[in-house]
Parts: structure tokens; C-alpha cells; sequence
């Protein structure tokens, strides 16, 4: 009874199977595959001369190498330098070939955007994931290489960028950065399900937190934020600011906003639209600024700018002021994290 050794193209796990087993289970991850699912890396007997050529082509910036890489990984889709030189070049592409995605950080867009955003990163994140493989560290030094260059991109296409003339405009756009890492891209590379999703996210997570380590990420997920969204779990920004003060929920602060709401907003066309806008994209804004270290100082900003202010017009009964001074909120708000 023969066996046929190989890889998991789940989870990367080192496999044996019998060879007239037509389904079994992965005995890491459970996955169910067959025999033609089985990655099987072939040993090198000798150095392939064209890995030397596209090395070359790479490293001299020479567009024949795209050429050579589809050649090469038409004939052996697992092999390693194709790989490796496919992911070094397009890896920056999963952030600078998506810019404008947090417009669609949205209750009613997310979900759509996301999946287009996941469909067009496939093939670089699959390149990792067969580079890794085919290699002894799974991969772990190129996805350390590559998450490090993306972060350095990011931080020399902020220093670049003419139009920031000052260091809180700087900082504002490194936030948009961040903001795109972690709400699609990190989540995007654990949805691909590939054997290196996983690591890999902790992976860009890291490399971004040692280059800012006062403005870090979490490792969120897709599914937590889609629930969130659908489910109203995400805080608004006014119960997110009293949250953040250690206030009830059924605090003076919320009880005079929700019946300003309820008595005036919803009376008007206008109010009701203003409110519905808000419900669409207030939960993305409390997600953003809740993956910063400094959302307290945030929220305390929102709160002296704005929610005090508009307090004191309801008491006052001055329900219009209040109604433009919240709009101009909302609008500042959805231009610094999700334009």
C-alpha cells in the first residue's frame, strides 16, 4: 500500500495518504480534500536557470520579468522564486491599488466592497501562501520582508505627498492608512483562508506597530465587523463618547440626545435623512477611531467641540443650531476616517 506524501493547501501541514483513498481529512486542520488537492512540492535536483534570469529581471526593474513569472508558474505553480518575485512585486498593491475603499466603510457597502477588495488580492496572497509552501520557515522571513516594505511605502507616500504641509496633516493621513490595514486589509488576509492567513496577519499587524508603536492596530476580522454593522453592536458616536466617560447608558447626556432625536429630528424630511446618514456610517466612524491608542483624547475632543455645544443648544431649545452643529460632526468625523 503506497503513499503519497504532501502538503495541506489548508493549513500547510505535512501530509501521508494512501494512495487509493479518494477523500480524507487533513489531521491538522480537518479539511476535506482529495488526492489532486494534495500539494506536492517536487525536490529540486538542480537549480532552475531561469530563477537567475528572473532574479536579474527584478532586481533591475525590467517589466520582462512579469512575463517570465507567468511562464514559470504556468509550468510549476509552486515554484519558489516565481512566487517570491510575484509577492515582492504586487504585495504593496493590496493597500495603493485600493485608496478609495474606506468610502465604502459603510453599514449598506461594506459587505460588497469588501468581497471585490478580497477578489483582487487573491492571486498576490496566494503567491505567498505557495511560496510558503515550498519553504523550511513557512514563509515567515518573506512575510516579515513584506510587511515591513508596505509599511515603509506607506510612510514615504505620506512624506511625499506635497499637499501635507503640516505634521497634523501628516499624521491625519497615516490614520487613513492604518484605518484600510485595519478594517480590509488585515481582515481580508484571514478571510482568504490560505495556510499563511492567519500568521500573516499577525505579521502586518506587527510590523506596523514596531514602526508606530504609539498608534497601533488590532487584529480585527470580517465577520465580527459585518455583525457589528447589521446587528447595531458597533457603539454610535455619542454613546461611544459617554461610554468612554464611564457614564450609564440611560445617563441625562443620551436621554437628552435620544429625545432630541425622536421629538426633532425625526419630524423633518431633512432631520430624518440626517439621522438615517448618520446610522449608515456612524458605527464605521466609533470602529476607526476605537482602533487607535488615543481614542479617549478623541472622544474628549468630540465631546468639548461638538456634543457640549449641542447639549447646551437643547437646553436652550435652540433644536436647530443643534441639528447644523451635529451635522457639521458627522461630516468632519466621516472626512478624517473614512474620505
Amino acid at each position: 500500500m503506497a503513499n503519497k506524501n504532501g502538503k495541506c493547501p489548508k493549513c500547510g501541514g505535512e501530509l501521508s495518504i494512501p494512495e487509493e483513498l479518494a477523500k480524507f481529512s487533513c489531521m491538522y486542520c480537518g479539511a476535506v480534500l482529495t488526492q489532486e488537492e494534495l500539494v506536492v512540492v517536487r525536490e529540486k535536483t538542480e537549480k532552475n536557470p531561469l530563477e537567475d534570469v528572473l532574479q536579474k529581471l527584478y532586481e533591475s526593474g525590467d517589466e520582462k520579468a512579469e512575463d517570465l513569472i507567468d511562464q514559470m508558474l504556468e509550468l510549476d505553480s509552486y515554484n519558489a522564486k516565481a512566487n517570491e518575485i510575484y509577492a515582492r512585486l504586487h504585495f504593496n498593491d493590496i493597500i495603493f491599488e485600493h485608496l478609495d475603499v474606506m468610502e465604502h466603510f459603510s453599514r449598506s457597502e461594506y459587505a460588497a466592497c469588501f468581497g471585490s477588495y478580497k477578489r483582487q488580492c487573491h492571486p498576490v496572497l496566494e503567491t505567498v501562501d505557495r511560496y510558503a509552501m515550498t519553504s523550511k520557515d513557512r514563509g515567515e522571513e518573506l512575510m516579515h520582508e513584506l510587511s515591513a516594505a508596505l509599511v515603509k511605502a506607506i510612510d514615504e507616500a505620506v512624506a511625499a505627498d506635497p499637499s501635507l504641509r503640516s505634521r497634523n496633516a501628516r499624521a491625519m493621513k497615516l490614520d487613513q492608512y492604518k484605518m484600510i490595514l485595519a478594517v480590509y486589509a488585515v481582515p481580508m488576509v484571514q478571510e482568504q483562508k490560505l495556510s499563511v492567513g492567519g500568521r500573516l496577519a499577525d505579521i502586518l499587524v506587527e510590523e506596523w506597530v514596531s514602526a508606530h508603536p504609539k498608534s497601533r492596530i488590532a487584529k480585527g476580522n470580517y465577520e465580527d465587523m459585518v455583525v457589528g454593522f447589521k446587528k447595531g453592536k458597533m457603539c454610535f458616536i455619542t454613546t461611544a463618547v459617554c461610554e468612554s466617560f464611564k457614564k450609564p447608558d440611560d445617563c441625562y447626556e443620551l436621554t437628552s440626545f435620544r429625545s432630541f432625536r425622536d421629538t426633532h429630528m425625526l419630524r423633518t424630511k431633512a432631520g430624518r435623512a440626517l439621522v438615517e446618514e448618520y446610522y449608515e456610517i456612524a458605527p464605521a466612524i466609533v470602529t476607526c477611531i476605537n482602533l487607535g491608542e488615543d481614542r479617549a483624547e478623541v472622544y474628549e475632543d468630540i465631546w468639548r467641540e461638538w456634543l457640549s455645544p449641542c447639549l447646551a443648544d437643547i437646553e436652550a431649545g435652540r433644536m436647530e443650531d443643534c441639528s447644523r452643529r451635529y451635522r457639521d460632526m458627522v461630516e468632519s468625523l466621516k472626512g478624517r476616517y473614512l474620505s
